[in-house]
């Protein structure tokens, strides 16, 4: 068993975890009011932490400054229906503007991407300009949102925001602590509340793990909801992908949100955490 540094302690607390070190052994930890600790139960992976990340798309339409919320149904009448990128982690990519994942994930339909940012941080805005309590009051302070935009005939301006929004913390708290520490996770549970074919086909959309070196050596490999599909799982809004990857600031997981699947969540198990180690060569 390894104590683990007040630093570490406290991302383990981020993730959703009260762990005050690992124990990767099969004997269960000691748990107390002061040391309390997340059990191993029938389905889950052994894990330390746990946290959850909602996928969220909000429309609207823009005219001098004023937004309108809008509904899928309307951006497909619109003839604007598309599949939207979402970036989780990729810390380094993040600062300078998601700039190779945008690559990897082109929007049809005439959107187009605009400049992420942290809510709370920075001015909320898009390609239009600031945008106004209509949307802002569907953000939480830390989210990360990720600004499409396209002029339809008419015109109209139209804008989709893709928020990602973590539970337990900030996400942005979140994204910036991956600066300095990394952990392992062992386990994404991919839940749609929407279990209709509209809803599950989501699971249609692969899931990509990005690395990307200080220096922009780039390394792709993708993961496929649909082939985790289990027979004996009863809950047809639920897959258990067990994705094993030590994430940092150079990792990055990467999907489409289909435009009428606006709520997707991602529960996410943390095998353990750990502070990055940069030993000379």
């Amino acid at each position: 068993m390894r104590n683990l540094s007040a630093k570490e302690r406290a991302l383990a607390q981020l993730l959703g975890g009260g762990v005050n070190s690992f124990d990767n052994s099969a004997d269960a930890p000691v748990v107390s009011p002061q040391n309390p600790a997340l059990m191993k139960s029938k389905g889950n992976p052994s894990f330390e932490a746990q946290f959850d990340v909602n996928f969220l798309i909000f429309y609207t339409t823009e005219v001098a400054g004023v937004y309108t919320l809008k509904t899928p149904a309307q951006v497909l009448a619109a003839g604007l229906n598309a599949k939207f990128p979402a970036f989780l982690f990729g810390n380094s990519d993040y600062s300078g503007g998601f700039a190779k994942l945008r690559q990897q994930y082109p929007v049809l339909n005439g959107w187009v991407m605009g400049t992420p940012f942290v809510y709370g941080t920075q001015t909320p805005h898009d390609s239009f300009g600031p945008t106004d309590n209509t949307i802002n009051s569907q953000f939480v302070t830390g989210d990360l949102i990720i600004p499409f935009t396209v002029i339809a005939a008419g015109p109209v301006n139209w804008s989709a925001f893709v928020v990602v929004r973590c539970t337990q913390v900030a996400y942005g708290t979140l994204l910036g602590a991956l600066s300095s520490d990394k952990f392992i996770m062992n386990m994404i549970r991919y839940v749609m509340a929407d279990t209709t074919a509209v809803g599950l086909a989501q699971y249609s959309n692969q899931i990509g793990v990005f690395k990307q070196t200080l220096f922009g050596k780039f390394d792709s490999d993708y993961a496929s909801p649909n082939s985790f599909k289990m027979p004996e799982n009863q809950q047809t809004g639920i897959i258990d992908i067990p994705l094993v990857k030590g994430i940092d600031k150079q990792i990055a997981l990467a999907t489409y949100i289909n435009y009428d699947a606006p709520n997707v969540l991602w529960s996410i198990f943390v095998d353990s955490v750990n502070k990055l180690d940069y030993a000379p060569q």
